[in-house]
C-alpha cells in the first residue's frame, strides 16, 4: 500500500498520514504560541513590578499587562483556569498599594492555572502540551522536576491516573517550597527595613495567593486536603509590621498541605545537615580576616545558609507529623536560632570559629534530637565501597566541567566529593594510617608543591594535563584509604581468637563439670549425672538460642554501624576481662566450683522429689550456660567486624576442641593437666584482650568518642593492628597494652596479698600452738635446777 494511488491522488493512508502530520503541527504551534504567549505576559508584569517599585508605574503600562493577560485566557481549555482568570483585574491604573497588591495576586493565579492546563492535557492524552505546560511553571530553588518528567513519558492508560496524581503532587511540593523561599525572603527584607509598602504588598498578595491551592489539584493528591482561606486583608490593614507578617506567616504555612513522605522528609534532612557541613568549609575558602577573598565562595556560604533555613521550615510539617515531641521541647526554635544567627554572622564576616560554633551547634541539634546523621547507615565495608563509587563519579564529573570550562560547577563537584571523603573515609583512615589519611584529604585541596590538589589547580584554571593529574593522584589516594579500610580484622586473626575464647569456656565448664561429678560415682547416683547431663545439654541449647536471639537483636541496630561495634567492643573487653580474672584470682571460678558442689550436696542430702531432680537439672545447666553466655557475648563483636564465616569456623574448631577433652574426661575417665592448659589458654585469651582493646580504640576514634593523635614519622605495618590492635597514634600505642599492665598489676597485687595472708596465717597457727602448752604451765614453777626441762618447754 503506497500513500498515493495510482492516479496520483492521495490514497486512504496518506490522507490518514497527512491529517496526522497535521495535528501534530497544529500541537507545536500550540505549544509554542503557548509558550510565546505566556513570556509576553511574565514580561509585562515584571515591568509592572519594577515600575511599581520605583514610584513611576503608569496607564500605559498596566494596560499592556492587562491586555496581554486577558489574551492569554485564550488558551485555557478548561473551567478551573478560566475561572481563576475572573479574578480581579480593573481596566483604570489602581493607587500604588493597590496595584502592587493585584499584581501580586496574579502571579500567584497564572501558575495555579497552569497546572490545571498539564493535569488536563496529560488527562486527555494531549502529552506535548503537557510539557509545555509544565514547562511554563516556575520551580524553586534546588527542586526535583525529574518524577514529573518520567511520568509524563508515561504511555500506558492503567498508569495515566497515577502519573496525573504524580503529577499534581509534583506541583504542590514545588509551590509550598516556593511560598517559604518567598515568606523567608520577605521576612529578611522588613528585618532590614528595605520593605517599602508597594513590594510588601505585591510580595504578601503573591504568597497568599499561591496558598489558595485550587480544590481539584488538593482533590487528585488526597481528598482530605482542604484549601487555605486568605487572611490577607488583616495583615496590609496593619501595616508592615515584623511581629504581624510573623504570626500570618505561621498562619499561612501550617495551613499549606503535608505532602514529604517519610523518605523525602529524611532525603530533605541529610541535605540540611549536610548544607551545614559545607557552610564553614565554604566560609573559609572565601574570607579571611573580616575581608572577602573569594567572593563565589563566600556567596555559596550565604546561599547554602539560606537554603538550610528553607528546608526547615519544609521540614516543619513532617516534624509536626512525626516528631512532635522533639518540637515541643524547643529543639526546632532552637534549630532556627542557630541557623539564623549563622546566618547573621555570616553576613558580619565574623571569625572562622563563630561560623563553625553555630554550624556544629544546629548539626548537634539535628544529630541528638531529630536523629539526623551525617554519617550514612549500614555496614562499614559497604558504606565504604558505595562512598568511593560516589568519590569517583563526582571527581569525573568534576574534571569534565572543568575542562569543559565550566569552573563553577567542577568545584561544586569537587566539594561535594570531598564532603562524601571527609565524612567516610578520612574519618575511618585517620585512627589506622593518619598520614594517609593527611595526605589523601590535601589531594582534594591545595596538595603539595610537588602535587597540587584539586582545588589549587582549579582556582588556577590549570590546563588539562594538570587538571588530570591532580584528580588522578586524589582518586588514588582514596581508593588507597578504601584499601586498608578493607583490612579489618584478617579472617585467621577472627578464627583464632574464636577458638582461644571458646577452648577457654569450654575447658573452664568441662573443669567445673568434672569436679561435680567427682563426688558422684557409683550406680547410686547414676540418675543424678543424668540430670545434670540433661542439664548441661539444655544449656548448649539455651546457647545456641541466645546466639541467634542476640544475632536479631543487634541485627536490628545495624544501621548505627561503627557506632554499634564499638558498644558491642566493649562488652566483648569486659567479658575478656572477666574470663582472664582467674589468673590473678582464683575466687572467679573456684567460688563458682565450691557454690555449685554444695548444691549437689545439698541436693543429695535431701529425699527424692520433683524439686530434687529440677535442681540437679539447674547445677549442669548453670555450669555450662554462664560460660555459653560468655562465648555469645563475645562473638557478637567478632561477628560485627569479621563476618560469619571465619566466626563459625572458629567455633566448630574450638567445639571440637573442648568435644575431644570432654570426652576424654567423662568417656574415658582420663586425668588431663586442667591447671595447665587452663593457663595456657588463659595466656592466649590475655593475647586476645589487647588485640580487641586496640580494635575497640580504634573504632572509638572512628565515631569521634576519642580524639586521635598521630604519632609523626612512625609507621606500623596494617597487620599489626589486624594482629596485635596497634595503631600508628598515641591512643593507639599505649591503651592496648594497658590490658597487659591491668593484668601484670592485678597478678602482683593478688600474690602479695597471698603471701601477706599467708604470713598472717602462720604467726597465728604458731600462736595457737603456744597457747596449750602455756595453759598446762600455768600456775606451776620449774624447779629451778631443771634446765633441761626449761629448754624442752621453750
Amino acid at each position: 500500500m503506497t500513500l498515493f494511488s495510482r492516479r496520483g491522488r492521495p490514497s486512504l493512508l496518506g490522507a490518514g498520514v497527512f491529517a496526522l502530520l497535521c495535528l501534530l503541527g497544529a500541537s507545536g504551534l500550540r505549544a509554542a504560541d503557548v509558550m510565546d504567549d505566556c513570556s509576553a505576559m511574565r514580561r509585562a508584569w515584571d515591568v509592572v513590578f519594577l515600575d511599581l517599585y520605583g514610584n513611576r508605574l503608569d496607564a500605559a503600562k498596566w494596560g499592556e499587562a492587562r491586555k496581554k493577560t486577558l489574551a492569554f485566557r485564550n488558551h485555557f481549555h478548561t473551567a478551573g483556569a478560566k475561572k481563576l482568570w475572573q479574578g480581579e483585574l480593573p481596566s483604570n491604573l489602581p493607587e500604588p498599594a493597590d496595584a502592587a497588591r493585584v499584581a501580586g495576586a496574579w502571579q500567584g493565579r497564572i501558575e495555579h492555572a497552569l497546572a490545571l492546563e498539564m493535569i488536563a492535557a496529560h488527562q486527555e492524552k494531549r502529552i506535548e502540551e503537557a510539557k509545555a505546560w509544565r514547562a511554563l511553571i516556575h520551580l524553586p530553588k534546588y527542586a526535583d522536576a525529574i518524577q514529573g518528567a518520567l511520568a509524563l513519558q508515561t504511555t500506558r492508560s492503567s498508569q495515566r491516573d497515577a502519573a496525573t496524581q504524580l503529577l499534581a503532587r509534583e506541583y504542590l511540593v514545588w509551590k509550598t517550597t516556593l511560598i517559604r523561599e518567598k515568606s523567608d525572603y520577605l521576612k529578611r527584607l522588613i528585618e532590614q527595613d528595605r520593605a517599602t509598602p508597594e513590594l510588601f504588598a505585591a510580595r504578601a498578595a503573591e504568597i497568599d495567593s499561591l496558598a489558595e491551592f485550587p480544590a481539584r489539584l488538593l482533590q487528585l493528591v488526597d481528598s482530605g486536603l482542604t484549601t487555605y482561606t486568605s487572611t490577607l486583608d488583616l495583615l496590609l490593614a496593619g501595616g508592615i509590621d515584623e511581629q504581624s507578617f510573623a504570626e500570618w506567616k505561621d498562619t499561612v504555612q501550617s495551613s499549606l498541605p503535608s505532602l514529604l513522605t517519610d523518605d523525602e522528609a529524611a532525603n530533605r534532612e541529610y541535605l540540611l545537615i549536610k548544607l551545614l557541613k559545607l557552610v564553614p568549609m565554604e566560609y573559609q575558602a572565601g574570607v579571611r580576616d573580616g575581608q572577602i577573598t573569594v567572593p563565589l565562595e563566600y556567596r555559596e556560604a550565604q546561599q547554602f545558609t539560606i537554603q538550610a533555613r528553607q528546608i526547615i521550615d519544609e521540614l516543619q510539617a513532617p516534624w509536626q507529623r512525626n516528631k512532635a515531641e522533639v518540637l515541643k521541647e524547643g529543639h526546632g526554635a532552637a534549630l532556627v536560632a542557630e541557623v539564623e544567627s549563622l546566618e547573621t554572622e555570616i553576613n558580619h564576616k565574623a571569625p572562622l570559629a563563630s561560623i563553625q560554633k553555630h554550624a556544629s551547634g544546629a548539626m548537634n541539634l539535628l544529630e541528638d534530637h531529630f536523629g539526623v546523621s551525617l554519617r550514612r547507615a549500614g555496614k562499614a565495608s559497604e558504606v565504604v565501597a558505595e562512598t568511593l563509587l560516589d568519590i569517583r563519579t563526582l571527581l569525573g564529573d568534576s574534571l569534565v566541567a572543568a575542562k569543559e570550562g565550566d569552573w563553577k560547577e567542577a568545584e561544586r563537584l569537587r566539594l561535594e566529593a570531598y564532603t562524601n571523603f571527609d565524612l567516610e573515609i578520612e574519618i575511618r583512615t585517620l585512627p589506622r594510617d593518619p598520614e594517609l589519611a593527611m595526605e589523601a584529604e590535601r589531594a582534594f585541596l591545595d596538595g603539595t608543591d610537588e602535587r597540587p590538589g584539586i582545588k589549587a589547580t582549579l582556582d588556577a584554571r590549570a590546563p588539562d594535563e594538570r587538571l588530570s593529574l591532580a584528580y588522578e593522584n586524589a582518586i588514588d589516594l582514596a581508593n588507597r584509604c578504601g584499601a586498608l579500610l578493607q583490612m579489618n580484622l584478617s579472617p585467621a586473626t577472627a578464627v583464632y581468637t574464636t577458638v582461644t575464647v571458646v577452648m577457654r569456656e569450654g575447658l573452664e565448664a568441662v573443669v567445673i563439670l568434672a569436679a561435680i561429678l567427682a563426688g558422684l560415682r557409683g550406680a547410686e547416683n547414676r540418675r543424678t549425672r543424668r540430670r545434670i547431663g540433661l542439664g548441661a545439654f539444655g544449656a548448649i541449647l539455651a546457647s545456641a538460642l541466645t546466639f541467634i536471639l542476640s544475632r536479631m537483636i543487634i541485627g536490628g541496630f545495624a544501621d548505627y554501624g561503627e557506632r554499634l561495634e564499638a558498644v558491642v567492643s566493649v562488652l566483648a573487653v569486659i567479658v575478656l576481662l572477666i574470663v582472664t580474672n582467674w589468673i590473678f584470682h582464683k575466687m572467679y571460678w573456684v567460688n563458682w566450683n565450691a557454690k555449685l558442689r554444695h548444691l549437689t550436696k545439698a541436693v543429695n542430702e535431701g529425699s527424692e522429689s520433683r524439686s530434687t531432680a529440677l535442681a540437679m537439672i539447674g547445677v549442669g545447666f548453670l555450669t555450662i550456660y554462664r560460660e555459653g553466655f560468655e562465648t555469645v557475648l563475645f562473638l557478637q563483636s567478632l561477628l560485627l567486624e569479621a563476618g560469619l564465616r571465619p566466626v563459625l569456623t572458629g567455633l566448630l574448631v574450638g567445639g571440637a576442641l573442648v568435644c575431644a577433652c570432654g570426652g576424654a574426661v567423662f568417656v574415658i575417665g582420663a586425668k588431663l593437666p586442667y591447671r595447665k592448659m587452663l593457663v595456657f589458654t588463659g595466656i592466649l585469651v590475655v593475647t586476645v584482650l589487647v588485640t580487641f582493646l586496640g580494635s575497640t580504640v580504634r573504632l572509638f576514634q572512628t565515631v569521634g568518642w576519642l580524639p586521635v593523635h598521630p604519632i609523626t614519622g612512625l609507621d606500623i605495618p596494617p597487620w599489626a593492628g589486624t594482629w596485635f590492635g596497634l595503631y600508628p597514634s598515641w591512643e593507639g600505642i599505649l591503651i592496648p597494652p594497658l590490658g597487659l599492665a591491668y593484668i601484670g598489676a592485678a597478678w602482683l597485687w593478688v600474690k602479695w596479698k597471698s603471701k601477706r595472708s599467708a604470713k598472717v596465717k602462720k604467726e597465728k597457727a604458731q600462736q595457737s600452738a603456744l597457747q596449750p602448752q602455756t595453759a598446762q604451765t600455768a600456775g606451776q614453777t620449774p624447779p629451778p635446777s631443771s634446765k633441761g626441762a626449761i629448754r624442752e618447754r621453750v
